[in-house]
C-alpha cells in the first residue's frame, strides 16, 4: 500500500470517527431538552411507537400537551338542577362536579373549571350552601355564585378562596330574557377570564391532587355491568350512569332520559363517586347539614368496575381522598370525575 493510500483510509477513519462523536454529542443535546422540566413538550415513546405527553392536568389527571394547560387558575361555579332550569348549559366541560342536595332533596352543582375550552354559556348560576364551601376550598378557587344561604354567606368570609358573587360582580354574569328568575343568571368562559384579570387573580395555588392511573385496556374491561342509579327524589331528579366499554366511560341520564345540555351535548365522565354522608334536615324550608369532615363509605365507579371502599377528609383544606379496604389510596383515570354526595345507601342501585 502505497503512502497516498494509506493517507487516504487515515482521513476517511478519522472523519468517521468525528461524525460518530458528534452524532452522539447531539442526542446528549437533544435528550436533555426533551426531559428537562422547562420544556412545554414532555414526550414518551408509548408500546404502539406514537409520541404521547406524561403531563397531567392537576384539576382532573388528563393529559394535556402544555406546561401552561397543568394548572390552569381552577374556578368553582354554582349550578342548579331545578327541573325549571332545564336545559342545563356548559356542565359537560367541566373537569369536576359535585352533586349533593339542597331544599326539597333536589340537586345542586359545584362544577369546577380549570381548563382552556371557549364555553359559551354555564349555568344558571345558583345560590351557595355551606357544605359546599368545605369541598371547595383544597382548589382555593375563584368561586362564583348569586347569593346564598344566610349561613353560608357568613361562613364564606372564613375560607381560604376568592367569593365572586353576583351580587356584587354584576358584570361577570348575566340574565337572559328567555328564562324568569331565579333560573336565568349564566356566565361563561369569557366571563371567567375577565374576572381573573379585573380581580389580578394570575397566581394559581399548588393544590393537592388525587392519584392517577391509565385507562384499563379494552380486553380486561368488564362486557356486562349494571347501571348506577342515585334515587335523589323518585320523580324527576334520579340520576343514572350507563357505563361505556368502548369509550370507558360513563354517560349520564336524569329523569331516565340522556342528559343534554342547552346545546345538545351529553355528559361524560371517566370516574363516578359516590359517597355517604350524614345529613340532617335544619329547618322547615328543607336546609341540610351534610357532615363533611372525617371519613364515611364510598363506592368508586371506574374502568366499568366497582370498588368498595371510603373516603377521608382531614378538614376543610384537605383534599378528600378515596381509599380500599386495605387502607390503599385509590388511582383514578384521568378525565372528567362526577362526585355523588348522599345521604344513605338506600336511595343507590348499582
Amino acid at each position: 500500500m502505497n503512502l497516498k493510500m494509506k493517507k487516504t483510509i487515515y482521513i476517511a477513519i478519522s472523519l468517521a470517527i468525528v461524525l460518530v462523536l458528534a452524532g452522539c454529542t447531539l442526542v446528549k443535546i437533544l435528550n436533555y431538552k426533551i426531559n428537562t422540566p422547562d420544556n412545554l413538550f414532555n414526550l414518551n415513546v408509548n408500546k404502539t411507537g406514537e409520541e404521547t405527553s406524561n403531563l397531567r392536568r392537576k384539576i382532573d389527571g388528563k393529559i394535556v400537551d402544555a406546561q401552561e394547560k397543568v394548572n390552569l387558575y381552577p374556578v368553582g361555579i354554582m349550578v342548579e338542577n331545578n327541573l325549571e332550569a332545564w336545559p342545563l348549559s356548559g356542565l359537560d366541560k367541566a373537569n369536576l362536579v359535585i352533586e349533593a342536595i339542597t331544599e326539597s332533596s333536589i340537586p345542586r352543582f359545584l362544577a369546577f373549571y380549570a381548563n382552556d375550552d371557549e364555553i359559551e354559556k354555564i349555568g344558571p348560576v345558583r345560590s351557595i350552601r355551606p357544605y359546599y364551601l368545605d369541598w371547595a376550598e383544597p382548589y382555593q378557587p375563584l368561586l362564583m355564585h348569586v347569593g346564598g344561604s344566610p349561613e353560608a354567606l357568613q361562613l364564606i368570609k372564613k375560607y381560604d378562596l376568592f367569593n365572586l358573587d353576583q351580587f356584587f360582580n354584576d358584570e361577570y354574569f348575566w340574565r337572559d330574557s328567555w328564562r324568569y328568575a331565579p333560573h336565568n343568571v349564566y356566565t361563561s368562559s369569557e366571563k371567567i377570564t375577565q374576572a381573573l384579570a379585573g380581580k389580578e387573580l394570575t397566581k394559581t395555588f399548588d393544590f393537592q391532587i388525587w392519584k392517577y392511573k391509565d385507562d384499563l385496556t379494552l380486553e380486561k374491561r368488564p362486557e356486562q355491568t349494571n347501571d348506577i342509579i342515585i334515587n335523589y327524589t323518585k320523580d324527576y331528579y334520579q340520576a343514572k350512569w350507563i357505563y361505556n366499554r368502548e369509550e370507558n366511560n360513563y354517560q349520564r341520564y336524569q329523569n331516565n332520559e340522556i342528559e343534554k345540555m342547552s346545546d345538545g351535548a351529553k355528559i361524560y365522565a371517566k370516574n363516578i363517586i359516590i359517597e355517604v354522608h350524614k345529613t340532617v334536615v335544619l329547618d322547615d324550608i328543607g336546609r341540610k347539614r351534610i357532615t363533611t369532615i372525617g371519613e364515611g363509605k364510598a363506592r368508586i365507579f371506574r374502568d366499568g368496575q366497582m370498588i368498595e371502599g371510603k373516603w377521608k377528609k382531614e378538614d376543610s383544606t384537605a383534599l378528600t381522598r378515596y381509599y380500599d379496604d386495605k387502607d390503599n389510596e385509590i388511582e383514578l383515570n384521568g378525565g372528567t370525575t362526577w362526585i355523588e354526595i348522599v345521604p344513605n345507601e338506600d336511595i343507590l342501585r348499582y
